[in-house]
């Protein structure tokens, strides 16, 4: 008899452990897809599209996606012309987006995040008949995170336009 009870005991502690870890393995382990998440650029616009894997079905995250940008902006004037003594700066500092996602009923997130420049009036003051004009950008250091879960990629390469 002693047997009979230590093997159902046994049993009962297997069958607790199992039931305790279901909704550890429900959630799994979030993570980006390495070969589903990237950036390319669009004019002077970084589109970031990610995947994550992982999450608990129905689960609501909070993806941020952040690049260094060096931006170059210059006075134009009316016809289109760099004056002779031209007025530039360089905006160098990281830019970031975030948005909230769902996840399916897969655990798995997808989606696409774009970061812009900041736009020329709020960067250069130009004199009279000059217009600031972003004249090119180049992104690098591209990092996404999902702020919720705490996973973490980041996306190689420089990416410069227009």
């Amino acid at each position: 008899m002693t047997i009979r009870r230590t093997l159902v005991a046994l049993a009962a502690a297997a069958g607790l452990v199992l039931v305790g870890a279901s909704p550890a393995i429900a959630g799994g382990n979030p993570h980006f897809i390495k070969s589903a998440t990237s950036a390319s650029i669009d004019g002077v616009s970084l589109v970031v599209e990610f995947k994550e894997a992982g999450l608990s079905s129905g689960s609501v995250e909070t993806i941020q996606a952040t690049a260094d940008l060096e931006a170059l902006y210059q006075c134009v004037n009316g016809g289109g012309n760099v004056p002779s003594d031209p007025k530039k700066t360089v905006f160098d500092d990281s830019v970031s987006e975030s948005g909230v996602f769902t996840a399916g009923q897969n655990g798995n997130l997808v989606g696409t995040l774009m970061l812009d420049p900041p736009d020329a009036d709020a960067v250069l003051d130009c004199p009279g008949g000059q217009t600031s004009t972003l004249v090119s950008v180049v992104w690098s250091n591209v990092v996404v995170d999902d702020l919720t879960s705490g996973a973490t990629i980041m996306v190689k390469g420089t990416f410069s336009g227009p």
